[in-house]
C-alpha cells in the first residue's frame, strides 16, 4: 500500500513541482551509466516522468522495462521518442517480474520509499541485477534520508558508488557485488 496520500500525487506529478524539488529528467538518467545493448528497468515508472528520457539515454538497442502498478496510467505511455525499446509493464517491486541476473540496471525514482517493505524490493533488487549491475535510488522520505541501503538490509549485495542530499531528496548509486 503506497504510503503517501493519494491526494498528493497529482500535485508531485506536475513537472512545474518536480522542477522546484530539484528533479531534470535528462540529466537525472545519467545516474546510469548506458552501455550498448543495456537491459534496465525503470521501478514505480508512474506517469512516465523519467521513462522518455531514460529510454534515450539507454539508446538504440537497449530495453527499458517501465514497471508499475498502474502500468495503464494514460500518462506514462506518451509518443516514443529515440533510444530504448519500452515497454510498459504492470508489477511490483516487491515481485520482479525478471530473471535472476537479467538486468543491468534499476532505477527506483521515488518508488522504494512506498513499497511495504523496502529490504524486501532491494533483496529483489540483488536477485535480478547481474554482478556489476547498476541499482539508482532517488528518495524524498526523511526515513531513508537519514541512511541508505545499509540500513535497509541490502549492504550484503551493494557497493555504494555515489551519493548526493539535495533539499527535498537523496539520490543513491549502488553497483551490484
Amino acid at each position: 500500500m503506497p504510503r503517501t496520500p493519494s491526494g498528493c500525487y497529482p500535485v508531485v506529478s506536475l513537472r512545474l513541482a518536480r522542477r522546484i524539488l530539484g528533479d531534470d529528467p535528462r540529466r537525472d538518467v545519467r545516474w546510469i551509466a548506458a552501455g550498448p545493448g543495456m537491459r534496465c528497468a525503470e521501478i514505480g515508472s508512474g506517469g512516465g516522468y523519467y521513462t522518455p528520457a531514460l529510454a534515450a539515454h539507454l539508446g538504440p538497442g537497449g530495453l527499458l522495462v517501465a514497471l508499475d502498478p498502474a502500468a495503464h496510467d494514460p500518462r506514462a505511455h506518451r509518443r516514443p521518442g529515440p533510444g530504448a525499446t519500452t515497454v510498459h509493464v504492470s508489477g511490483d517491486g516487491l515481485a520482479l517480474p525478471f530473471a535472476s541476473g537479467a538486468l543491468d540496471a534499476l532505477l527506483y525514482s521515488y518508488s522504494l520509499e512506498e513499497m511495504s517493505d523496502p529490504a524486501a524490493a532491494l533483496a529483489e533488487a540483488a536477485r535480478v541485477l547481474r554482478p556489476g549491475g547498476q541499482l539508482v535510488l532517488f528518495l524524498w522520505r526523511p526515513v531513508l534520508r537519514r541512511g541508505h541501503v545499509a540500513a535497509l538490509g541490502g549492504a550484503d549485495a551493494f557497493d555504494l558508488r555515489r551519493a548526493r542530499r539535495g533539499g527535498q531528496n537523496l539520490r543513491l548509486a549502488y553497483r551490484r557485488r
